[in-house]
């Protein structure tokens, strides 16, 4: 089910959509990103194992160990397309711990099908409408346009392509990477990242995804 778009002005509206089709390739509306159940994580030495996908047991970003709060499934156009996980500086269980803990974070993901950025642009622009206030939205109009810019080279991303998206406190940005290489200019402002972050467990995320990566299942 679509959020209602009402609460955000048209030109609010319109700014953030124009920045996401530079990434979705011309697409004209976003397709709402409906899961299955996700699939449960195998906890492995050294980590997790999620469909294929291995999540190191902790990683470091920015000088500072951060462990494996939780990993899950995300799907796109209603098929399963990448697993999930989040580090943080502390465990947390609920979405305000999550984007309020201080510190560096890290969301990595890594595909499990070739993923066109078309299909993922629809999903992010979708995703953060449902999940952000206008205010939080109208913030990040900037952000957003810079966001379009990311995958704005590529067609598409291959199975087993893993991204890293990174906050440092100490630039006050985020880094993409594409494995492991540097893909766009960083971007500042923590609220965006705590906005990425809601992409994934943010209030209208299907359930199983965001409990999984909160670590509740």
């Amino acid at each position: 089910m679509m959020l209602s778009t009402s609460r955000f002005s048209a030109p609010l509206l319109r700014a953030c959509t124009a920045a996401l089709l530079v990434l979705a390739g011309g697409a004209s509306a976003a397709e709402p990103a409906s899961a299955p159940a996700a699939a449960a994580s195998t906890p492995v030495a050294g980590g997790v194992v999620l469909e294929g996908v291995h999540f190191d047991p902790s990683v470091v970003v920015g000088g500072q160990t951060l462990p494996l709060n939780g990993a899950a499934m995300s799907s796109i156009l209603s098929a399963k397309s990448m697993a999930v996980g989040f580090y943080l500086p502390t465990k947390q269980t609920t979405i305000d711990g999550a984007t309020g803990v201080k510190g560096p974070k890290r969301i990595h993901y890594c595909t499990v099908r070739v993923l066109s950025t078309r299909d993922l642009a629809n999903a992010l622009l979708d995703r953060i409408r449902q999940n952000t206030t206008s205010e939080e939205f109208a913030a990040n109009i900037v952000q957003t346009a810079q966001l379009g810019a990311v995958f704005g080279t590529r067609k598409e991303l291959n199975k087993g392509d893993c991204v890293n998206i990174d906050w440092t406190p100490a630039n006050q940005t985020t880094e993409f990477r594409l494995n492991g290489e540097l893909i766009s200019e960083p971007i500042k402002g923590e609220s965006f990242f705590s906005m990425m972050m809601k992409v994934w467990i943010g209030p209208r995320v299907r359930a199983s995804t965001r409990e999984g990566i909160l670590g509740l299942r």
